[in-house]
């Protein structure tokens, strides 16, 4: 795959980590543990901080702007592919799957697919967003010669 291209590469670097994840949840019965569910941030944010570091190496005069997308687009596909993922497994893999969902605080008992896909999509693009900007900021401190975003020196 070109270096045109990393975005995607990550994206779906991700995305098999996320399922992976899910299926060595699933094999070992640990579905209903929802602390393990906050695994997938980390895998999300060590993808992200490899893209961004990728793109550090390859264009050392990349902007902000330029750094930001890439690594927020890397991100969408990873929630997009996440998304399409647990539709597919809540009506073809475990039908009965979203029967036993628990509403928490935020549902009621009688939710449906497509309900849960919608907020699962938009918990993931904030996730994505804040990811992605955290890990941007990150690599634009870490470089001495950064010139991801100018900054004028103050006038007296």
């Amino acid at each position: 795959m070109n270096t045109k291209y990393q975005h995607v590469r990550y994206g779906l670097y991700s995305f098999a980590g996320i399922a992976v994840l899910f299926l060595i949840m699933k094999l070992f019965s640990l579905e209903n543990n929802g602390y393990l569910r906050f695994l997938n941030v980390f895998i999300v944010f060590f993808f992200t901080n490899r893209l961004a570091k990728k793109n550090r190496q390859l264009d050392n005069d990349d902007n902000f702007l330029k750094a930001f997308g890439s690594l927020m687009l890397a991100n969408v596909i990873t929630v997009v592919l996440s998304v399409f993922s647990f539709v597919i497994y809540a009506n073809f893999i475990e039908p009965d799957f979203i029967n036993k969902f628990d509403g928490g605080i935020f549902w009621n008992n009688h939710v449906t697919i497509g309900q849960a896909a919608v907020v699962l999509f938009f918990e993931g693009m904030a996730s994505a967003l804040a990811v992605s900007f955290m890990n941007v900021l990150y690599w634009n401190e870490r470089t001495p010669d950064n010139k991801c975003v100018p900054v004028e020196p103050a006038k007296e």
